[in-house]
């Protein structure tokens, strides 16, 4: 189990930094079908994946060389005695920053807060300014 370990590091690391590269949209995944999204690039893809179709976990990672041939794959799993495995909180943030990518939630967001009447020097929200006052 060791060494599967540290293969999953490597593919831990991986994980985070398409996480940080999809928050930036350095990254853009589309949507594979099936609550599957993949990015491709020329050095290789990466799909990841509800593995119950449900938006929800298991996740499944997958990794591919550049002529498409599966090198690595990878999904959220309890292990001995239940405990999570120590790469399910990276795939999980990938899959949500993937789906959120693919589904361009972020443009949908802005559209809809653009599509709001908004009367002028109307005060912010007091959620956005961090006042929960009230």
């Amino acid at each position: 189990m060791s060494e599967r370990v540290v293969d999953a590091s490597r593919t831990i690391v991986l994980c985070d930094a398409l996480v940080s590269a999809t928050f930036t949209h350095d990254v853009e995944w589309r949507s594979d079908g099936d609550d599957s999204y993949r990015w491709d690039n020329e050095k290789g893809a990466v799909s990841i994946g509800s593995r119950d179709k449900d938006t929800q976990p298991p996740y499944e990672l997958e990794i591919f060389n550049p002529n498409g041939v599966l090198v690595e794959e990878l999904s959220s799993t309890l292990l001995d005695d239940d405990v999570p495995a120590p790469w399910n909180e990276a795939v999980a943030e990938l899959y949500r920053a993937a789906r959120r990518s693919a589904l361009r939630a972020d443009d949908v967001i802005e559209a809809l807060i653009g599509a709001l009447p908004r009367p002028e020097n109307a005060p912010l929200s007091r959620a956005l300014l961090g006042d929960d006052t009230g």
